[in-house]
C-alpha cells in the first residue's frame, strides 16, 4: 500500500514539473465539462449535469460557482439551491434544474376573458370587466365575450397609456393586460398560447432578450396591480371610463358595416382621490380603421 502511495506522489510531483501537465491538470479541476459539446445529452434526470452545461456556456461564474461546490462535496439538492438561486438573481426566475432542458423558463400572465375560471380566480375584475358587457354565468363552461369588447378595450387602453399622468396610465396597463394588446409576450399569452411558441435557447442572444422580457412584463404587472388599486378608489375614475366605453361601443356599432375610419373622443378630466384636488388629463380623439365585414 505504501508503495502504490509513493507512487502516486512521484507521478503527482512529475507532473507538477511539467507545466503542460500542471495546466491540464488545472483546467480538468476548474472544467470538468472541457470536453463536453453543447450537443452532449444528459439523461433524464441527471438534472446537475444539465445545469453544468448550461451555465458553462450561459453563467461561467455560476458554472464555477458550483464546481467548486462540487469539489467541497456539496449535496445535488445543495447544488440544485445554489444554482437555481443564481440564476433566478440574473433575471431568470427558476426553481428546479430539470426547467433547464425546455429552454429558458418564461411565465406568461396573461388571461383568457372566455375562460370561467379567470372571474372564479380573480373576482376583483369582475365590475371592471362587466363595463364592457362581460358577465359570467355560474356554470356555464365559457364566458362570452361581445364582439367589440377587444377592440374597445385596446383603443381605451392605447388612450390612457398615452396620458401624461402615471396614474391614468396604470389603469391603460390594466386593460392592456385584460384585452391582450400590451406589446409583451408574456403579458398578451396565457400558459396555453405559451406552450405553442417555440422556447428561447440558452445563448447570449435569447437570454439578454428573455431577461429584458421578463423585467418589461414584471413592471407592466406591477402597474396593473397598482391601476386596480387606483379604480377601487376612485370612483370618479371608474365612472370616466364607464362613460368612455359607452362611447366606443356607441361609435363602434355607427360603424358596423362601413369601410371608414372611426373617430372618437375620450374625456379623462378626473379629480383623483390624493391628487391636489386639480382635474387631470384631457380630451383625446382617437382613430381606428374599421374594415367593413
Amino acid at each position: 500500500m505504501n508503495d502504490l502511495l509513493d507512487t502516486f506522489a512521484m507521478l503527482a510531483a512529475a507532473m507538477l514539473d511539467d507545466p503542460l501537465l500542471t495546466l491540464a491538470n488545472a483546467v480538468a479541476w476548474l472544467d470538468p465539462l472541457w470536453e463536453t459539446s453543447d450537443d452532449d445529452v444528459y439523461d433524464e434526470g441527471d438534472g446537475v449535469g444539465l445545469a453544468l452545461c448550461i451555465t458553462r456556456s450561459a453563467f461561467p461564474d455560476i458554472y464555477a460557482g458550483a464546481v467548486e461546490r462540487i469539489r467541497s462535496g456539496a449535496s445535488e439538492k445543495e447544488l440544485d439551491s445554489f444554482i437555481c438561486g443564481e440564476i433566478s438573481r440574473r433575471g431568470i426566475p427558476l426553481d428546479n434544474l430539470e426547467f433547464l432542458g425546455y429552454g429558458i423558463p418564461l411565465t406568461a400572465a396573461g388571461v383568457e376573458l372566455s375562460d370561467p375560471d379567470l372571474y372564479a380566480a380573480r373576482s376583483d375584475l369582475l365590475p371592471l370587466l362587466e363595463l364592457f358587457g362581460i358577465r359570467p354565468e355560474p356554470g356555464h363552461y365559457n364566458v362570452e365575450v361581445p364582439d367589440c369588447a377587444y377592440t374597445a378595450g385596446r383603443m381605451i387602453a392605447d388612450s390612457l397609456v398615452k396620458q401624461d399622468d402615471e396614474r391614468l396610465q396604470q389603469v391603460g396597463w390594466v386593460l392592456a393586460w385584460l384585452f391582450s394588446c400590451s406589446g409583451n409576450t408574456l403579458i398578451d399569452f396565457d400558459d396555453e398560447s405559451m406552450a405553442e411558441i417555440p422556447p428561447l435557447s440558452w445563448d447570449e442572444n435569447d437570454l439578454a432578450f428573455a431577461i429584458e422580457l421578463i423585467e418589461e412584463a414584471n413592471g407592466i404587472m406591477g402597474d396593473v396591480t397598482a391601476g386596480l388599486t387606483l379604480l377601487e378608489a376612485n370612483p370618479s375614475l371608474f365612472a370616466a371610463l364607464e362613460t368612455n366605453v359607452q362611447r366606443t361601443y356607441k361609435a363602434i356599432a355607427k360603424m358596423k358595416g362601413k369601410n371608414d375610419e372611426l373617430r372618437i373622443r375620450l374625456e379623462w378630466t378626473v379629480t383623483l382621490a390624493g391628487s391636489d384636488g386639480a382635474a387631470i388629463a384631457d380630451s383625446e380623439l382617437l382613430q381606428l380603421r374599421c374594415d367593413a365585414a
